[in-house]
Order: structure tokens, then C-alpha cells, then sequence
């Protein structure tokens, strides 16, 4: 029976903090490549490691890397690149846990922290532990790849293995050059595959790590819970006001003077809490239709103009205008494909 692994909801839509792509800002850097270039011309603060981008934002910095170095693997390349740094208080906590198993446990429980890619879902059968989740209906490879290549690189730095999954499954379609992704994972990959999946052999959980250091644990676990805590406080407003929008798209009644007295809240109030969060109302309205419009595309049950009817636009030519902002491309080709 699947077991739903977040016990919170994915307040920030699909998102990962800023201190987790240093990553890839560190890898470019080292192939001789500014990360202000990868920006063009965002506002986004390199320094500011309580940031969070978006997941298609997210996706952006590693397709434009992956051009300007040309460099097809580059997620896998820079996912090699991870040390507990990178995921913060999260790392901190996996690599002073006892096995590899407590500190996947802790990974899963912290993982909003560093990328909220939304609920993931767990299955134990003959011995192997399967993690799934759903990407919707936009691919992004090099991100992606660097999110799995990351995870098992991590494991095998904390464990002083070189340890490989089972096997792991992609919805994405194979890049032109596979064998790169092998020997990175060390498994089997199955392509255009209907979940990302993970499948770990139940003794590769058991390895133990090489510097488990239980006081240290416990001290970056309360950390990590008060940030949690954190977090999901700082977004109530946020993530009551996404739903609400998500609910009156389709009505029309999409203003900031109206979502926030639904909130009993004052515009002000609600404009505040936006900017402490680095975002406008219009960004907001903008992330909320593109998360449903990657959740509408999937649905083949639905048309394009009924996805346009749903997001609030008047007119289909309107959305494919919006979508061909967001991601460079047409809904009508992510359909196609």
C-alpha cells in the first residue's frame, strides 16, 4: 500500500530553496561560467540562502547552464557535485544519522526545507524499497537529473561507498547520450515512464555511515524542526491565498483587494506577507495558473480551451501567450508529446 512520505503540504508549490542550487552555481563557476549569467536579468539575490525559487525558475538556470557550456549531462555532472552543504540543516542531519536508511528517513521528513517537489509516495515489496512521485505535466530533465544525481551521490559521500540504486525509473525521454546517466547511477534507467521512481535494495538502507554522531543529530534535528516550523507559519497567508485563487480563476474574481478580505485579512496585510516572501500579487496569480495548466495539461480528458476557461483567460490564444512565457513552448506541443 502506498504510504504518503510528507506529512505537511507543499506550501510553495513546487519549489527549492536558493541553498540548494548552489550546486550548480558552484559547478559553473568551476567550468569558468559567472552564475549572475544565468539570471538574465532576474532578481534574484545570489547571497540570500533563505530564498526559494519556483521549480519551472528552477529549471530555467539549468537548461540555460546546460547551453551556454554545452554540456547535455550537466545536471548529472553538477548533481556529482553535492556534499551536505548543499542541502543545509537537511545534509547536516542525514550524515550524522546511524545507516543510510535513518538518514533517507530524515531527508524524506526534512525535504521541504530544500526542494518541495510535493508529496512522495513509498511501497516495500520482495525486498525493495520503491519512492515514487509525480512530476506533472512539464519535463525537466537537467533538473531532474541533478535532484537524483545529487541524492545518490550523497548517499555514497556519507557512507564511503560507492553504492547504486536498483534501478530508477524517468518520465522524461532518453537524451542522446544514456550511457552518461549509467555511469553516474550505477543501475538501470527506464525512460518515459509514467512516476520518477527509486528503487533501493533493503540492505543498501542498512549501511552504516562513516561518522554517525547521535548529539549532533539531535542538535540539527531540532534546528530543522524549528525551521519547519518556520516555514509553514511564514506561508499560511500564502498558501490560503494560492487556494483561493486556485478556486476563482475560472470566476473572474482574481484581485488582491478580494483575496485578502476572503482572508479577513487587509490588502496591506496580504501585500506585506507577499513581499516578505519576494513576491507580487501578479507573481502569484502567474505560479498558481502555470502549477494548474502543468496539472490541467496531464488531464487529456480536458481541451485546450476548457484549460484556458479554467486559468481565467478569455481566450485560448491568451494562455498559449502565457504558457510560451513560462516555459518557451507551445501547451499544444507539450500535448503532442
Amino acid at each position: 500500500m502506498p504510504i504518503a512520505l510528507t506529512g505537511r503540504a507543499n506550501l510553495h508549490g513546487n519549489s527549492a530553496s536558493l541553498a540548494y542550487l548552489r550546486g550548480l552555481f558552484d559547478y559553473v563557476q568551476a567550468r569558468g561560467l559567472e552564475p549572475a549569467r544565468l539570471l538574465q536579468g532576474r532578481a534574484i539575490d545570489l547571497e540570500d540562502r533563505d530564498a526559494r525559487l519556483p521549480e519551472s525558475v528552477c529549471a530555467e538556470l539549468f537548461d540555460r547552464a546546460a547551453a551556454l557550456l554545452n554540456d547535455d549531462a550537466l545536471g548529472l555532472h553538477a548533481g556529482e557535485q553535492i556534499r551536505p552543504g548543499h542541502y543545509g540543516v537537511l545534509g547536516y542531519v542525514a550524515m550524522n544519522c546511524a545507516t543510510l536508511g535513518e538518514a533517507l528517513a530524515g531527508l524524506r521528513r526534512y525535504q521541504a526545507l530544500v526542494l518541495d517537489i510535493g508529496p512522495m509516495e513509498e511501497s516495500l515489496k520482495n525486498g525493495e524499497l520503491c519512492l515514487s512521485w509525480n512530476p506533472g505535466a512539464q519535463q525537466y530533465r537537467q533538473l531532474a537529473e541533478y535532484n537524483l544525481a545529487g541524492l545518490v551521490t550523497f548517499a555514497r559521500w556519507i557512507s564511503g561507498r560507492n553504492s547504486s540504486p536498483l534501478r530508477i525509473d524517468v518520465t522524461y525521454r532518453a537524451p542522446a547520450h544514456p550511457e552518461e546517466a549509467h555511469r553516474v547511477f550505477g543501475c538501470p534507467l527506464r525512460y518515459g515512464q509514467d512516476r520518477y521512481r527509486l528503487v533501493l535494495a533493503l540492505d543498501w538502507l542498512q549501511q552504516p555511515l562513516i561518522q554517525p554522531d547521535a548529539s549532533m543529530r539531535a542538535m540539527m534535528e531540532q534546528l530543522a524542526e524549528r525551521q519547519m516550523q518556520a516555514l509553514s507559519r511564514s506561508d499560511d497567508a500564502i498558501t490560503a491565498a494560492r487556494s483561493l485563487i486556485a478556486q476563482r480563476l475560472g470566476q473572474g474574481e482574481v484581485e488582491l483587494g478580494a483575496i485578502a478580505t476572503a482572508l479577513h485579512l487587509s490588502a496591506r496585510t496580504l501585500q506585506r506577507k507577499l513581499q516578505d516572501a519576494d513576491l507580487s500579487f501578479s507573481q502569484l496569480v502567474d505560479e498558481v495558473r502555470r502549477n494548474l495548466a502543468e496539472r490541467y495539461l496531464a488531464d487529456t480528458a480536458l481541451d485546450l480551451v476548457d484549460i484556458a476557461f479554467l486559468l481565467g483567460y478569455s481566450e485560448q490564444s491568451a494562455f498559449t501567450r502565457a504558457y510560451k512565457r513560462w516555459t518557451g513552448r507551445s501547451p499544444a506541443a507539450v500535448r503532442k508529446n
